[in-house]
């Protein structure tokens, strides 16, 4: 059978589901929350055929790819799996809990080589690229609760505006600055690179391919094998002229506090057109590797579920 692209995969979950579990959450709390996630994240994994199988490829890659440095003692199988999917839904909390005020300034650790402090100083803003590895929405609800940049997030997923549609219906004082986008076009470009010249912040993701444009990709090494990144976080990049960083935060599991990642990448992107590729290289290198250290330290963490190597074109 072949396998949807990954936006084109019909989404489960309702808006009103959505705003249901939030309301529980906010009158029950975290123990009531995990009684209601654990049949529902049960009911997923047993259904759910094909991020079942991505989910247990994923972690057997990163076995066999980390050696002697996997995190797991033998090779991953289905509780382990299952175990991915439940803290798939764990971090749905923790996004709640930093949308609400719960999570703390002092529960995030910096362990990249810029501060948030260092982009406040910056006369003009810039672009940040994160990934379905981790939790950006702490270190998104952080920044914007503790600084007075802006941040733009491109979201390309109904279920992504859902989630935070739902989450103002519970708490109207939640302040989200959302971009929902289904392509990045000249109209997008100009309106981002005017908010970057006032000094505000890009988010986007750069490990999913286009929704529009699937084809539009390139090939870099991670795991062991070519997987095809999208090459339109990078031409946004580089049509803004702007300073470009990787951002990333996981959860720790030794101490539950959160590792936070935010490492200049460069001053200003170039990508001629006549050797875009080639030019992209070297930066899409360092993200991918940056990337694949972090999914192999945060395995369960990653939430990409679906085949991660496939090509769109197949």
């Amino acid at each position: 059978m072949v396998e949807k692209h990954w936006a084109k995969k019909k989404e489960r979950g309702s808006y009103w589901g959505i705003v249901i579990v939030l309301r529980a959450y906010q009158y029950g709390g975290h123990w009531l929350m995990r009684l209601i996630l654990a049949p529902v994240i049960t009911y997923f994994f047993l259904t759910g055929g094909a991020p079942r199988r991505a989910s247990l490829d994923f972690l057997r890659r990163v076995h066999s790819f980390a050696g002697e440095q996997s995190p797991f003692v033998a090779e991953p199988g289905w509780r382990q799996s299952w175990y991915h999917f439940w803290q798939f839904g764990l971090h749905a909390l923790a996004k709640i809990d930093a949308w609400v005020g719960k999570v703390s300034k002092n529960q995030v650790r910096n362990c990249g080589d810029t501060h948030f402090d260092d982009l406040e100083k910056q006369p003009k803003g810039g672009i940040l690229i994160g990934s379905h590895l981790g939790n950006l929405e702490v270190a998104r609800a952080l920044a914007s609760k503790k600084y007075t940049r802006r941040m733009n997030v491109l979201v390309f997923t109904q279920h992504a505006q859902s989630f935070n549609r739902a989450l103002k219906n519970v708490n109207p004082k939640v302040d989200i600055d959302l971009i929902q986008v289904t392509d990045i076009d000249m109209g997008l470009t100009i309106l981002l690179k005017e908010r970057i010249e006032q000094g505000e912040f890009v988010v986007i993701v750069g490990d999913r391919t286009s929704v529009t444009q699937p084809g539009q990709t390139i090939d870099q090494e991670f795991l062991g094998k070519p997987a095809a990144f999208a090459l339109g976080p990078w031409i946004l990049a580089s049509v803004l002229e702007c300073p470009v960083y990787f951002l990333f935060c996981l959860k720790n599991s030794d101490d539950g506090h959160y590792d936070l990642y935010l490492n200049h990448a460069c001053d200003q992107l170039k990508l001629p057109r006549k050797s875009r590729r080639e030019a992209l290289q070297p930066v899409l290198k360092a993200y991918s590797e940056t990337l694949e250290k972090l999914a192999i330290r945060y395995p369960y963490q990653w939430f990409n579920f679906f085949d991660f190597w496939k090509k769109d074109s197949q």
